[in-house]
């Protein structure tokens, strides 16, 4: 008796033919859009195990949903062997059920059906859910707003508390510190994140003239317990495996 064949979801690609190759844990606004501006773009995230998979999921993506504003791929392999495929939609409503809509489809492709997501930040996943994704991802974006604020207060909140200081950042990415018996400092910050990914990015020597060597010892005296160094014109502050790159604020 001959085989039936399997029921084929779009042309060049049939069920199951991506068992194996995606990873079940997908992120939202873990990355920025292409298509527009990150408060009306939500960006999902994929690992595909290899190239040409990837492109076979894009591609389904981007021909089987209407509401998918555009699918890439990552522009190479990456660290761990593995591409990414990016997803860009509209930040609504609606958004939790468009989510469901696309694991569906997914799920008849990949094999996968207990689905897990991160948004932005966060180190742990879970389950996914509409109403999971509805209590974690900003649906408008004014809720985007808000939200994108109280993430980057408590980021910036945390990373800065060895030294007993009251930290706040406003809309600008301006840090203000204030510590007793000393004057109110302002910091312009670029980023958090990796001290590896930050330092790889990095243009400049290190600066160790009298005027820099002043302005780091000033800074380690004001924040506390981390290790500062001033590169290329910007200062890199260093706690553990993250850091912060600042500059002072010049208003």
């Amino acid at each position: 008796m001959s085989q039936q064949p399997r029921n084929k979801l779009f042309e060049g690609l049939r069920e199951g033919d991506l068992k194996g190759c995606v990873d079940s844990i997908f992120t939202v606004d873990q990355y920025t859009s292409k298509m527009g501006n990150d408060r009306d773009c939500a960006v999902l995230r994929f690992r595909v195990n290899d190239k040409f998979p990837a492109i076979d999921m894009m591609e389904f993506l981007e021909r089987g949903y209407g509401f998918i504003l555009d699918s890439d791929i990552s522009s190479g392999e990456e660290r761990d062997s593995k591409y990414s495929v990016f997803v860009e939609m509209e930040r609504t409503k609606k958004l939790p059920s468009q989510i469901r809509t696309i694991l569906d489809g997914l799920t008849k492709l990949t094999g996968n059906d207990e689905w897990k997501f991160r948004f932005y930040k966060d180190s742990m996943s879970r389950d996914f859910t509409e109403d999971g994704i509805t209590e974690s991802v900003p649906l408008t974006p004014e809720d985007y707003d808000m939200k994108l604020n109280e993430n980057r207060n408590q980021e910036v909140n945390t990373f800065f508390s060895e030294g007993g200081v009251e930290v706040s950042v406003d809309e600008s990415m301006t840090v203000t510190f204030k510590k007793p018996f000393f004057d109110r400092l302002k910091l312009q910050l670029e980023c958090i994140g990796q001290y590896d990914k930050i330092m790889e990015d990095l243009k400049g020597p290190y600066q160790i003239d009298e005027t820099s060597t002043s302005e780091i010892f000033y800074l380690t005296k004001y924040l506390g317990n981390y290790d500062i160094n001033k590169i290329g014109g910007k200062f890199v502050i260093r706690k553990n495996n993250e850091a912060a790159l600042v500059n002072f604020n010049k208003g």
